[in-house]
Formats: structure tokens, sequence, C-alpha cells
């Protein structure tokens, strides 16, 4: 009865997990280049018994992200950027550089190229400065920006050894984790100029899953009621016969 207690109290506690996993996602549908989160679970190895008897299976959840390229959509604004293909930019933040997919930039006042916080765009030569005559400017493929028919600098668009590692903060910046590794220069990515990246969340998926963990955890939580009034009535019996 005792691992049954457990089993299902484990089950029940992974269960909620999830939903604020998933509720997470679904809240971060809409916004540019979020990447869904995942949860896995891990089964982990327990040193065998010296008296013979089974141990009890450990298992831990863990959560990953899935980096897959969301959709892309044409807006026509020259300012907004996608990534095809791994990568992130780099921005300037008031806690250091963060790295993120989402490519909704404009000019500031200073023509500088910024995030919709305000956050500078890198670029090789440091934050971008768009100082050009005509007020018009073109990026290529690799990141390139031409103003007035000659190259003024690239975009930085860098990758991790173990992207996977890079911890989310706020709802599309990512900072390194230890385990991430050196950055480097993303040399398969390739930009497109007036258009964006769309979150990798699928919205009827995720409310698929949402509804299945809901009634989950409602079985889950009957599991233990069960256990709860099993455990009451050997109380009680024990207690008459005493």
């Amino acid at each position: 009865m005792h691992q049954g207690w457990s089993m299902a109290a484990y089950m029940g506690i992974r269960a909620t997990r999830e939903l604020d996993l998933i509720s997470h996602n679904l809240a971060n549908a809409s916004t540019g280049g979020f990447k869904r989160e995942l949860m896995n679970t891990w089964r982990l190895k327990v040193p065998e018994d010296p008296v013979g008897g089974t141990p009890p299976a450990l298992f831990v959840d863990v959560r990953s992200r899935d980096l897959a390229q969301g959709s892309l959509h044409e807006t026509g604004s020259e300012t907004d950027l996608a990534i095809q293909g791994p990568g992130f930019f780099k921005v300037e933040t008031p806690r250091g550089v963060r790295y993120t997919r989402n490519g909704s930039f404009h000019l500031n006042a200073e023509n500088r190229l910024v995030t919709k916080e305000g956050y500078a765009v890198l670029g090789k030569n440091g934050p971008l400065t768009l100082d050009s005559r005509d007020q018009k400017f073109a990026v290529d493929d690799q990141g390139g920006i031409h103003l007035d028919n000659s190259l003024s600098d690239q975009i930085l668009v860098v990758n991790f050894p173990h992207p996977q590692d890079l911890r989310p903060e706020g709802q599309c910046y990512f900072v390194p984790g230890p385990e991430a590794g050196e950055e480097m220069e993303a040399q398969e990515a390739r930009l497109i100029q007036g258009s964006l990246e769309e979150s990798n969340v699928d919205l009827v998926a995720e409310s698929v899953a949402l509804i299945d963990v809901q009634r989950r955890f409602e079985a889950y939580l009957k599991v233990l009621e069960t256990f709860a009034a099993s455990d009451r009535k050997m109380v009680e019996e024990i207690g008459q016969q005493a």
C-alpha cells in the first residue's frame, strides 16, 4: 500500500507540473519566437538493496525546450527580422547580454535598432545604428546591413553547443546556463527581412493535452481518496479489536 500511495502522489504532483507547463505554453502561443516547453520523466538507477529486497524506482521530472522552427509570416516592415534555422539574436539589456528569437524590432529616436523594450540589437561592431541618408536599409540573408548601397555592419546571430541549457528569462529572452557552452556564429542561420517567426506552440495539440492532464489529475485524486478511505477503515478495525 505504501508504494501505491507514493506512486499515486507522484503522478498527481507530475500532473500539476504538466498543467503549469501547458498553461505557460498556451499563454505564450502568440509570443514571437517563443519555444514551447516539454516535460520528460527520467528513471534513476537505484543501488540494489543489500538485504535482497527490491528497491523502489525513483523518477525525476526534467523540463526541456522544443527548439523546432516556428512558422514565418510576412509583415512588410523593414525592421522585422526572422531567423530561419538555428540561432539567436543578441541584445543588450540592463542585466547584460540576452538572446532571443523574437525579431520584432524598430528604430528609436537615435536610429538605433532596438527591441520593443528598447534593448539594443547587437551587430559585429556593437549596437546597430542605422544612419542612412535616404532612411532606407536592406538586410541580406547573412545579416549584412546595407545602407546607401554599402555594407554598414552585420547583425549577430549566434548559437550554442548545447542550446537546451539556455535558461528562459521573461517571455522571449534566454540566458546561457553553465552547460550551454561558448557562443558561436550560427553558420546555418538565414535572416529574412520583413518577416517574423511565430511561436512553435500548436494550440490544438496543447489544448488536447491540457484536457488529458486535467482528467488524469482527477483520476489520481480519486485513487488517493480510495487509499485514504482504506487506511481509515483499517485503523478503525484495529481500534475495535483492541
